[in-house]
């Protein structure tokens, strides 16, 4: 019987040695893929990469802005930034740390980036043969850009194909409200609805793009629609503080223009000057003596961020009595612009808007030595000497966004990738805060 017994576990012990022998083998060719090796967003061209080098590089895209952020590479004197939209890499930009964002990218697209280290020999660059890494992503779809009439009680929407788009969601939502109804989904170009007894409506539509397994949903233009008839008429320009980019191209002057039931001409761009230095952008003080003649009840002109980022000379307020004004200066410029308002359009209400504190620049000099108050102290002049209103957001409003909690609550996260906010764009309810008492208070 104990022969018998031996017999059996020997047996048993030589099937489980061949067991865990198979096993190995099999792990050996089929290993257990773990979280960190089956993200899908990020791989590497360099065969000595390790998971963690893998896993150590993100990416976040909105419709045409990418931000990338990876691990330093010791001894890098710099980073070559490429991308891919499926006709081969081309260089994107340069980067001297680890971390890289710029704009110029097609709405709607697929990329792949990649990073490359380079060593400076002298002052010649000398790049890495292999990529250190590479990463896959969408950008969102372009924002639709919508028309409504209304008609008794339909509303007809018409907007543009969006690149690569496959449907569209449409929005409406009560003032008052702080949630949108969703009215539709659609896969043509424009849309209908009836919504009974609304004198007053919100309407906004999203793209939807789907690739790669997942949903890319565009940005929004929030759309105002009234049946009063306006009691005025007013123009806006500035940069993207006036267009709205932190509260879906929903500023203040928007705000201003609802509650004062205005017909709004807004001529905001993003990355406007005041003054026509730098070529290839776009002047807001040029803008206003080509467009304004008249007609307006109000005018309001905000900028100076843009003059201070792009080291744009902020120049002196002039004598009285003088006629020529050097338009490559931020003085000069919006003097030219003021005089030509009192010349043209006397009777326009005309509002400076001093924007916030944004991200501490108020005392940061910039490639050309000055702070933002520097700017701001010559803008508050020349409003002075033309007898300009302003709403002085930089001294009076409190919103300083160096404060992270502002931030966080009150900035543009820009599709999560600022998670404490960009510190620059405020947010609907922070116009409301911050700029709308200001400005009433002056107008």
């Amino acid at each position: 019987m104990k022969k018998r017994n031996i017999v059996i576990i020997s047996v048993l012990a030589v099937v489980c040695i061949a067991l865990a022998v198979v096993l190995f083998v099999f792990s050996r060719n089929n290993p257990v893929k773990t979280q960190q090796t089956t993200q899908s967003a990020t791989e590497t061209t360099t065969a000595a990469a390790t998971e963690a080098q893998v896993a150590d590089i993100s990416l976040a895209l909105s419709e045409y802005r990418a931000f990338l952020q990876w691990r330093a590479e010791e001894g890098a004197a710099g980073y070559n930034v490429y991308y891919d939209s499926g006709n081969g890499y081309e260089i994107y930009g340069k980067a001297k740390t680890n971390a890289f964002r710029s704009k110029g990218l097609k709405g709607g697209t697929s990329y792949t980036f990649a990073i490359k280290s380079y060593t400076l020999e002298g002052e010649k660059e000398v790049e890495a043969a292999d990529f250190l890494y590479t990463i896959k992503g969408n950008t969102l779809p372009d924002t639709p850009q919508v028309k409504v009439t209304k008609k008794n009680n339909i509303y007809t929407l018409e907007w543009r194909k969006v690149n690569n788009a496959s449907e569209y969601i449409v929005y409406s939502m009560l003032p008052g409200d702080t949630e949108w109804t969703r009215e539709g989904v659609t896969e043509q170009r424009g849309f209908e609805f009836e919504k009974a007894k609304t004198p007053k409506l919100f309407i906004a539509v999203r793209a939807v793009r789907h690739a790669d397994g997942q949903k890319y949903v565009s940005d929004y233009v929030k759309t105002y629609v009234s049946d009063e008839k306006p009691a005025g008429k007013m123009y806006s320009c500035g940069d993207s503080i006036a267009t709205g980019v932190g509260s879906h191209s929903y500023s203040y002057a928007n705000i201003f223009a609802e509650e004062n039931n205005l017909t709004l001409v807004n001529k905001a761009t993003t990355g406007s000057q005041l003054s026509s230095e730098n070529a290839g952008k776009d002047h807001i003080c040029e803008n206003i003596i080509k467009d304004v003649n008249g007609d307006y009840d109000y005018l309001f002109i905000e900028g100076g961020n843009n003059d201070y980022y792009f080291n744009a000379k902020p120049g002196k307020v002039t004598p009285a009595g003088t006629k020529e004004f050097d338009m490559n200066t931020t003085c000069g410029a919006l003097e030219a612009a003021f005089s030509h308002l009192k010349e043209n359009s006397p009777k326009t209400k005309v509002i400076f808007i001093l924007i916030h504190n944004a991200g501490g620049r108020a005392t940061t000099k910039n490639g050309i030595g000055y702070t933002f108050n520097d700017y701001a102290n010559g803008i508050r002049e020349v409003c002075k000497k033309y007898g300009v209103s302003v709403a002085d957001c930089l001294k009076d409003s409190g919103f300083e966004t160096a404060d992270t909690n502002l931030s966080n609550q009150y900035t543009h996260k820009f599709n999560g990738v600022f998670p404490t906010g960009d510190g620059v764009h405020p947010t609907e309810e922070a116009y409301r805060k911050f700029y709308m008492p200001l400005i009433d208070k002056v107008k």
